[in-house]
């Protein structure tokens, strides 16, 4: 593994080690289970900014866009006032010489607030900008669910289709593990990363790829439950689907990606992984992990080969472009996409409210559909609420702040007040 400062390997090994069992620091993803919708942050009303002493002075001020012109039907918003509580929040968390984050906030296809906080890199005193580069970790699900209704909407499959007629290497799951089950979490597939399989996985290649992962789930013993009986958040159900996206299209996942959705959309700082611009393109925000007391670049992980359950990197920039794109028939129609957006159906008639890469909340009676993620030392949140179209995305890159659901929560506050 690769890494912009080497950690020492005996060092490396406990740190691996002690992050298994927080979540908080690495998990291969971030379960939806563990994600934090709700805040305890109280909206911060109309303090000034702080300046961050360690950002240059050439962009110690936010980068923010031009207030939309408010419509006649209510009165006129403060945008410039929330965004200076949002410019606030964040000065609450970002320190001297600090990582950070970027953040954008939509409505009515205009940006009410762009703004870049922190580091990108702590070693060159880079600032972060909107155009800073991020994984989204398990924020990408839903560009493997999006892709999946691409080639249903294409023929090419049913959702509720046994994967292994896409698959046969997994035929030893039975025929009740269907696409659609594999996209909300109900399928009962068993956990490659950890245990005997993720060993397994590893005795294979030391850049493991879906490929290697397929092998090691045809010599698994059964699933976890019964599909259909319960929801469990599984990234091995969404490496899976990856699996199947390749099958399927004929291509690589990070070429159909490029070709069917971020080239369409002029997404051109949004890329999966295997990817050479992980390494080397220059607008990347280094991840930040802190070990007993010491910060260090988190950058890359023996996993990254395996796609499907996050391994796309993006922007707020671009995010804007898809986020718009998702009230269109730009990729899939939508009466394809309103697939995405509906609750997982158990066998007993009950309802989880997990769509297809998407979680899916009513707060009274306000309807938004998210998903955050954690991956390495990156932390990501999207929220969309159609019904006001109105869509918050902030991405973080480190696991030692402030926690990335709470921080979108309480922006969410701020612009619903």
């Amino acid at each position: 593994m690769i890494l912009r400062k080497i950690i020492p390997p005996i060092l490396l090994i406990v740190f691996l080690v002690g992050c298994k069992s927080n979540p908080e620091t690495i998990a291969f993803t971030k379960p939806a289970t563990e994600a934090e919708p709700s805040s305890n942050l109280a909206p911060i009303t109309a303090n000034p900014l702080t300046p961050v002493a360690a950002i240059p002075s050439a962009t110690s001020t936010p980068i923010a866009s031009v207030s939309p012109t408010p419509t006649p039907s209510g009165p006129t918003p403060d945008w410039s006032g929330k965004a200076r509580q949002v410019d606030a929040l964040f000065a609450s968390y970002v320190t001297d010489r600090s990582p950070g984050a970027a953040v954008i906030v939509i409505q009515n296809g205009q940006i009410l607030h762009e703004a870049g906080y922190g580091y990108a890199d702590l070693a060159k005193g880079t600032p972060i900008t909107p155009a800073q580069i991020f994984h989204l970790a398990s924020v990408g699900k839903q560009f493997t669910a999006l892709a999946v209704l691409l080639l249903q909407q294409q023929g090419k499959l049913a959702l509720d289709d046994p994967i292994e007629q896409y698959l046969p290497e997994l035929s030893n799951f039975g025929n009740e593990v269907t696409i659609r089950r594999l996209l909300n979490h109900t399928s009962g597939m068993p956990d490659a990363y950890s245990g005997d399989l993720d060993k397994a996985l590893m005795e294979r290649s030391s850049r493991p790829t879906n490929g290697d992962l397929l092998a090691v789930l045809s010599t698994a013993g059964g699933l976890l439950f019964s599909p259909g009986f319960k929801f469990e958040y599984s990234n091995t159900g969404y490496d899976v689907l990856g699996a199947l996206i390749e099958r399927v299209s004929g291509e690589p996942y990070p070429d159909f990606l490029e070709e069917k959705i971020f080239g369409p959309l002029g997404m051109k700082n949004t890329f999966s992984l295997p990817s050479p611009r992980q390494k080397n393109d220059p607008l990347l925000a280094h991840s930040y992990v802190r070990y007993q007391g010491v910060i260090q670049p988190y950058d890359t992980y023996p996993l990254d080969d395996i796609v499907g359950s996050g391994t796309i990197y993006s922007t707020v920039e671009d995010m804007f472009l898809y986020d718009q794109a998702l009230y269109s028939d730009a990729i899939v129609s939508q009466t394809t996409l309103t697939q995405a957006f509906q609750p997982a159906v158990l066998y007993d008639g009950s309802k989880y409210p997990y769509g297809f890469g998407w979680e899916l909340k009513d707060e009274n009676g306000i309807i938004s559909y998210l998903h955050s993620g954690k991956w390495l030392g990156y932390q990501s949140d999207y929220e969309r609420f159609p019904g006001l179209k109105l869509s918050i995305v902030v991405l973080m890159n480190w696991n030692y702040g402030p926690n990335v659901a709470k921080i979108e929560s309480a922006i969410r506050n701020i612009y619903l007040a």
